[in-house]
């Protein structure tokens, strides 16, 4: 009987012979060339990305701001009332909703808030106070916020008590 012996096989000397030059991971200069190409990018994009979250603090503010304004326009309507009024101070970079028949400050924010470098640089109410009557009308003016980069955020209110902002980025 004749057994099967597969080591006893011949194999193709094709077989044999290794198949290309494959390796198995990277070179050093491989790795070199992928961590310069990623600090280069990173070089660019972090300065960007730094001064999109500036700009994205300031344009949050103004939102903030604005949504302010809004909710005590809409306390005056459904309470009927013409004793609410928010008073900006540039000095302590604060705004602050007060109830002017009982004197009740009732909360005092910041910009800064929504990021440490938005201040809040002008306003052109008179006094730095908008006060909201029972139909929801004011007095037209503004508040100019500014950030470390220059940029700004202008809160325009005009007579109906609507509120926009305009923004200019740097």
């Amino acid at each position: 009987m004749l057994s099967h012996d597969r080591t006893a096989e011949r194999l193709p000397a094709a077989a044999l012979r290794k198949r290309g030059n494959s390796r198995a991971g990277f070179s050093l200069v491989e790795l070199i060339v992928v961590i310069a190409l990623i600090g280069i990018v990173g070089m660019f994009s972090i300065p960007a990305f730094q001064r999109y979250a500036t700009n994205a603090n300031l344009k949050a503010a103004a939102r903030e701001i604005m949504a302010d304004m809004n909710n005590t326009k809409q306390r005056a309507i459904e309470e009927n009332v013409n004793d609410y009024r928010i008073t900006f101070n540039t000095v302590a970079n604060t705004y602050a909703l007060t109830r002017t028949d009982t004197g009740t400050t009732l909360w005092t924010k910041s910009p800064t808030a929504s990021g440490a470098d938005v201040r809040i640089s002008a306003t052109t109410f008179s006094g730095g106070v908008i006060g909201f009557r029972r139909r929801g009308t004011t007095t037209a003016g503004s508040v100019t916020l500014t950030n470390s980069r220059a940029s700004t955020a202008v809160i325009t209110v005009n007579f109906t008590g609507r509120a926009y902002a305009q923004f200019t980025i740097q």
